[in-house]
């Protein structure tokens, strides 16, 4: 018999964006062969700089490949589930939430388009109290539509789950714009 934590026919696997992978790899290609240039180049600094070339160039870009690599978000009705290599890591159940921030995350910069910046973090406590929080952006995913979907009817319901007027204004845009260019 399937328990209701195996129902898998509703849930929606958000499907991860290449942008930030294929920019990790457009930055480590060249950190590869920049790093070991800049210690043969010696000079003074060559200690201070080469470190500092790995790490931004090489050791960051494969930290966002890891992080990525294996990484998936899927949306089930009644919660969000984060997966690696295909266990649960992270379950923030809807009606377990304490609270919903809509958001705009410019952190690709300005030249971003509006579509990409559109993110969604649930927050809520561990079986030890603990508050932990998932951010979903439309820079990381095709689409936070599913999400967004999802908490509707609970922020219907829950509406304390939007605390400030910004964050309800801003939830109310995001479910309007539902099926926007974000999927493009």
């Amino acid at each position: 018999m399937e328990s209701p934590r195996d129902a898998s026919s509703s849930a929606t696997v958000l499907t991860p964006r290449p942008l930030v992978r294929t920019l990790a790899l457009c930055v480590l290609v060249p950190g590869a062969v920049l790093a070991p240039s800049t210690w043969l180049a010696g000079g003074e600094h060559r200690g201070i700089l080469t470190a500092a070339v790995t790490l931004l160039m090489v050791l960051l870009p494969l930290w966002a490949l890891w992080w990525l690599t294996g990484r998936t978000i899927v949306v089930h009705p009644d919660r969000v589930v984060v997966c690696r290599g295909g266990r649960e890591v992270r379950t923030f159940a809807f009606d377990d939430l304490v609270e919903v921030r809509p958001g705009v995350d410019g952190s690709a910069g300005a030249a971003t388009p509006e579509f990409w910046n559109k993110s969604v973090t649930v927050i809520g406590r561990t079986t030890s109290g603990k508050r932990r929080g998932l951010t979903v952006t439309a820079q990381t995913v095709e689409s936070i539509d599913p999400l967004l979907v999802a908490l509707v009817p609970v922020v219907a319901r829950r509406p304390g789950l939007l605390p400030h007027a910004v964050h309800r204004t801003l939830f109310d845009e995001l479910v309007a714009d539902l099926g926007g260019p974000q999927r493009e």
